[in-house]
């Protein structure tokens, strides 16, 4: 039996190639309804706040974003870096609750979306348009998510920065020696094993590296601390840690310089991807194992 005609087929578009949607091209129309975010779904109580971070983000990169979406390439490194800074800038703003940054990158996908079906709406549309609409869509999810991610961690390592404290306060009971930083992890209804996988989690150890330390399998890491990330509904190991340090459940403490053994760097200190560490699209900002 003969084909469907060639003609109709949808072409396509592999990873890198360029959608024709001249997407990079149309920055100021997504800025104005970026800068009025739909922030349904969001806590009220966060709405300025987070009104206030799309302000200073917006500017820095929404080009680079879409040119992203557009050609499919990675998020440029420089524009990341911006991104880390200003996260890092508003680390000490109490107002915010870890669930409005979690949920920072919603808005955004949000505009995108409305963006696209404004663009089609009423029109009849190709096969080969519709799917490059489906793909531009399928980018942009990963670019917020992306962007999203790299904000919220640089966000967490500012907001861990140790803090002086009485010298009659308890710490907790795990505790994890990093060079000159204890990180200590205390929860509610978790026993000593878990607190230590927390506190070795939330330095960017892998599960194979954690395994090696607590003297249980990887399998057991994993379980532990997926179990860790359902019950506090935290979608990947960046979000639980970020929860944990939020709640107060991991904290900072000043350790002897020499310590008897150096751990990998702090979370997102641009080192590179480690075992198990989750890369960022196609860059390199590599952090936490986000499996569990």
């Amino acid at each position: 039996m003969a084909g469907p005609d060639e003609g109709q087929r949808t072409s396509v578009l592999l990873p890198g190639e360029r959608l024709g949607l001249d997407l990079d091209e149309r920055c100021p129309e997504f800025e104005e309804l970026l800068l009025a975010p739909p922030l349904h779904g969001i806590r009220p109580d966060g709405h300025d706040w987070l009104r206030q971070r799309y302000e200073e983000i917006v500017p820095l990169v929404l080009p680079a974003a879409l040119r992203a979406v557009e050609h499919g390439e990675p998020v440029d490194r420089e524009c990341l870096a911006r991104l880390r800074t200003v996260a890092a800038a508003s680390a000490g703003d109490p107002r915010v609750d870890v669930s409005v940054v979690l949920r920072g990158a919603l808005p955004a996908i949000r505009v995108f979306a409305l963006v696209m079906h404004t663009a089609t709406r009423g029109r009849s549309v190709s096969p080969d348009h519709a799917a490059r609409t489906m793909l531009a869509m399928s980018r942009a999810s990963l670019v917020a998510h992306e962007l999203g991610s790299c904000w919220a961690e640089a966000w967490a390592r500012e907001r861990r920065r140790p803090v002086a404290a009485p010298a009659a306060q308890a710490a907790p009971a795990a505790a994890v020696t990093t060079g000159e930083i204890d990180l200590v992890a205390g929860a509610p209804g978790l026993d000593e094993t878990e607190e230590r996988m927390l506190a070795l989690a939330a330095h960017g150890l892998s599960n194979e590296q954690i395994a090696k330390e607590t003297s249980y399998s990887r399998q057991a890491v994993a379980w532990h601390l997926g179990r860790l990330m359902r019950s506090w509904k935290a979608p990947n190991r960046t979000a639980m840690v970020s929860v944990a340090f939020v709640k107060g459940w991991i904290r900072s403490r000043c350790a002897p310089r020499a310590a008897a053994r150096t751990w990998p760097p702090e979370l997102g200190s641009g080192s590179g991807p480690g075992p198990g560490s989750a890369t960022e699209l196609g860059a390199g900002s590599a952090t936490y194992d986000d499996a569990p």
